[in-house]
């Protein structure tokens, strides 16, 4: 009896090592691609539309995959097989409707030192190649918020159309957002009206709306991937932005689907000069004593520049050099030392508000302080004490008189 068990203990055993065995050379030459890059996505490659597939295991193109490497679950390198072809293609996961890729090309090994190791195959792969940038062919619009909120007029230049730059008054960009809507699809769309200008061969006429596909940093670069709503040509739906955080009053375009044309702002394909434009008008219900009107420095907001007259503030600063932002501020209602103010940012699409308490000016100085801002125009809300921070410090910021 003791012979029979410690014969099946040695079996089990053995069975129990093959199940080990297995299960290591599924995780070392085995690979699931994950779902969110699984599916069909478009591409323009050497000049040629490609569509590019992927399933839990495949790679059109590419055959089987046989060993994968996640980073941060947004990094996937991946080792794919097919006839002696050995390729190593790295995914970037930039949104769920963008990817990016760069791979080697074939490397073929002899039969002893099949499949090869990761490293021999993903040795050659040069992190610097152009990336090719992958839509997907069934798209889901997100939020254009991130990529691109405000309105704008501007001037642009098209290097492979005209020289020079088109500059027309009634050249604009719209993006805005409408809170609390129940249509999400009005927040995942904006419009570029182009306008001809007299004389320049290659300007147009025309409105293109497109969806938002998503946008991610690179560095100090802000790419943002778009869908023309109107077009069925693949080819020329698909569309690429950059934005740079030092450079934000242009916007580069590509003119083809490729993100890889943009490396910056200056030699885009397509060169947009946006100006920000106030998007409302607010009509003013009070005023503010006349010993406020004047030029005025904002010590609290990087020595921002202030102009203030009966009912209207305007502050100017500056984040950067040759960068500035501009503020206005208008008098709605007040009560005593508080001031209600519907608050426009000259490159936004929407107003709130928010409620100012002054001390009285005495000599070139006025102190004050902001409440939180709140989308509801009612001063008992938004002037409530209990929306000033600080409340029990009663700390003020300053405005020194511009002289």
């Amino acid at each position: 009896m003791e012979s029979f068990w410690k014969k099946l203990i040695f079996c089990w055993t053995i069975i129990q090592g093959g199940i080990i065995i297995a299960g290591l050379i599924e995780l070392s030459f085995g690979c699931d691609i994950p779902t969110k890059i699984r599916g069909a996505w478009y591409s323009r490659e050497n000049n040629i539309d490609t569509v590019t597939r992927f399933d839990a295991s495949t790679m059109s193109g590419r055959g089987r995959c046989i060993y994968k490497k996640e980073e941060y679950l947004v990094n996937y390198t991946f080792l794919f097989e097919q006839d002696n072809c050995y390729h190593c293609v790295r995914i970037m996961v930039r949104t769920i409707n963008i990817l990016e890729k760069i791979e080697t090309g074939c490397i073929n090994f002899p039969n002893q030192i099949r499949p090869p190791k990761m490293e021999q195959v993903c040795g050659s792969l040069n992190p610097s190649q152009n990336l090719i940038t992958f839509f997907a062919e069934t798209f889901s619009p997100v939020n254009c918020r991130p990529s691109l909120e405000g309105v704008w007029h501007f001037a642009y230049q098209n290097r492979f159309r005209f020289t020079g730059e088109c500059n027309h008054p009634d050249a604009y960009i719209q993006s805005c957002q409408t809170p609390g809507t129940q249509f999400l699809i009005t927040n995942q769309k904006f419009n570029i009206t182009y306008r001809a200008c007299e004389g320049m061969t290659g300007t147009f006429d025309g409105s293109v709306e497109y969806s938002c596909l998503g946008a991610w940093f690179v560095g100090k670069n802000l790419f943002f991937a778009v869908a023309n709503t109107k077009e069925s040509r693949r080819d020329e739906k698909y569309r690429c932005f950059l934005r740079n955080r030092d450079d934000d009053l242009f916007i580069a375009a590509s003119i083809t689907a490729e993100c890889n044309t943009l490396k910056g702002t200056e030699s885009a394909p397509e060169r947009l000069r946006i100006t920000p434009v106030k998007a409302e008008v607010v009509t003013p219900g009070c005023k503010f004593p006349e010993s406020y009107s004047g030029e005025w420095v904002n010590t609290a907001n990087l020595d921002a520049d202030v102009i203030i007259n009966s009912t209207h503030i305007v502050e100017t600063w500056y984040p950067d050099e040759g960068r500035w932002r501009k503020t206005t501020y208008v008098c709605r209602e007040t009560r005593g030392s508080r001031y209600l103010m519907a608050r426009l940012t000259v490159d936004g699409c929407q107003k709130d508000f928010i409620c100012f308490d002054f001390v009285p000016k005495h000599q070139n100085i006025i102190r004050f302080r902001k409440s939180l801002a709140m989308i509801k125009d009612d001063f008992s809300t938004v002037c409530s004490w209990v929306q000033f921070p600080n409340r029990n410090e009663w700390k003020y910021d300053l405005l020194l008189g511009n002289v």
